[in-house]
């Protein structure tokens, strides 16, 4: 015989027994039967397939002219479907469809629910129930046959992980459980669970009477039942107490709070009159900044490593182009312009103003900077720019270990020159011979 103990719960009774009779236990069901659930998840799809994707070559970084999507199937479907399967399941898969010469013809979305996935040895192996049909990714050398993205698990980190909806599935099958109490209420003719006592020392009766409450407290398709028995003198006394008592909206309210934090998502977002709208603009801000963003950044890195870079390409969501974002970017410009403009480096107002660079683009910015450091001065006097021309001539034969040779010029006046000559015979490094022209720029009154 099992034992039985008494505890304390911090929900009542007749909610325990709800979330445990009949309450569907996968993410997947409860998708299509919560409301909630299903807008938090549809919510971080849209979102993230709206933000405008760029897609580039890789080897040169000069190169940034925006290329084509190489695949039939649309980038934005791929990814809202990755997105929903990931929050759902704990991972997204890609099948990339190659031919016989491993040229990779297309990348076709695959249901996370049919997946199974082991690892042994560096070999992610991922099979598919449905059909059997199995693909190998191999983390050692690079090969791939599924793109496929896992959630974090702090138990493991290769296997699918905890999705969102796994953080939020006991609020989940609550919000189901809750949203059939009244279901059941007033398919038993809005009639809450009822005694009907009698004057009667029966133990037959007693014994009915007892089979019948135990029934109908502990499941819900017979919790609005009532018995009627032999009586002279029949009591009716209400077990339940009505709707507006169970305290239920403070249970839904707290049990949506939790969905929405475990999907990142505000309040506001899921329900307008949550706040103004001043504080739904900047709570949509943050949404983008501390979910979306971060997101992407992942997609970014899975479909560079396991999918482009085998053709050369990369991605790159382009948040900036949101129209949510619009005035903080000509804000960011103005402060970008304002610490440039006051004479510091390029790099450093970037920095500054919160614009982040990648390799890339770091790399363009030091390229572009010594083009114009070699471009002539448009501005300058013809005097200027000969003795201009004259240090750079002698910076590059003192830094190659070469000797001065006699600078000939019809711009620079011969004393200027002579005087310059004297001064050039004893210099031994580049830092030297600038010094030099410097002076002689200052002392001449050029700028």
């Amino acid at each position: 015989m099992k034992s039985t103990y008494k505890s304390i719960i911090e929900t009542p009774r007749w909610l325990s027994d709800f979330t445990g009779d009949g309450v569907p236990d996968s993410n997947a069901t409860l998708y299509g039967h919560v409301p909630v659930l299903f807008r938090v998840v549809q919510l971080r799809c849209d979102t993230l397939a709206s933000v405008p994707i760029k897609v580039y070559k890789v080897e040169d970084i000069e190169d940034e002219d925006e290329q084509e999507w190489p695949y039939p199937t649309a980038l934005e479907e791929l990814i809202w479907q990755w997105e929903a399967g990931a929050l759902l399941s704990g991972a997204a898969y890609g099948e990339i469809v190659s031919n016989k010469s491993g040229y990779q013809k297309d990348i076709v979305y695959r249901n996370p629910f049919d997946m199974v996935v082991s690892y042994d040895s560096g070999i992610i192996s991922i099979k598919q129930s449905s059909s059997g049909a199995e693909w190998e990714n191999n983390i050692y050398t690079g090969e791939y046959q599924m793109v496929y993205m896992a959630e974090y698990d702090p138990a493991q980190d290769i296997l699918p992980g905890v999705s969102a909806g796994k953080a939020a599935n006991i609020d989940s099958k609550l919000m189901f459980a809750l949203s059939k109490f009244p279901e059941a209420y007033f398919e038993g003719g809005a009639m809450p669970v009822t005694l009907l006592g009698i004057d009667s020392t029966d133990p037959g009766e007693i014994k009915r009477v007892e089979s019948w409450f135990k029934k109908s407290a502990t499941a819900i398709k017979n919790a609005f039942r009532v018995l009627g028995i032999r009586a002279g003198s029949i009591t009716p006394v209400t077990l339940t107490p009505p709707l507006k008592d169970l305290t239920m909206p403070e249970i839904t309210d707290q049990a949506k709070k939790n969905i929405a934090m475990a999907f990142g998502v505000p309040q506001t977002l899921l329900d307008s009159e949550a706040a103004n709208y001043a504080t739904a603009v900047e709570d949509r801000k943050s949404f983008y900044a501390d979910t979306v963003m971060p997101r992407a950044r992942l997609y970014e890195s899975a479909l560079n490593t396991q999918l482009l870079g085998k053709d050369g390409l990369r991605i790159e969501f382009a948040f900036n182009e949101l129209e949510l974002f619009q005035d903080d970017e000509k804000d960011r410009a103005e402060l970008m312009r304002m610490f440039v403009d006051s004479g510091l480096p390029v790099e450093l107002a970037l920095d500054l103003a919160g614009y982040e660079l990648t390799k890339e683009q770091m790399g363009k910015l030091v390229v572009h900077k010594e083009e114009r450091a070699n471009e002539p001065d448009n501005t300058q006097t013809p005097l200027t720019r000969e003795l201009d021309r004259w240090m750079r001539m002698a910076e590059k034969r003192i830094g190659d270990g070469r000797e001065l040779r006699e600078f000939e010029t019809d711009v620079i006046p011969s004393a200027l020159h002579s005087a310059i000559s004297g001064a050039l015979e004893n210099v031994k490094t580049a830092e030297e011979v600038k010094h030099i022209f410097e002076g002689v720029m200052q002392w001449q009154g050029y700028p």
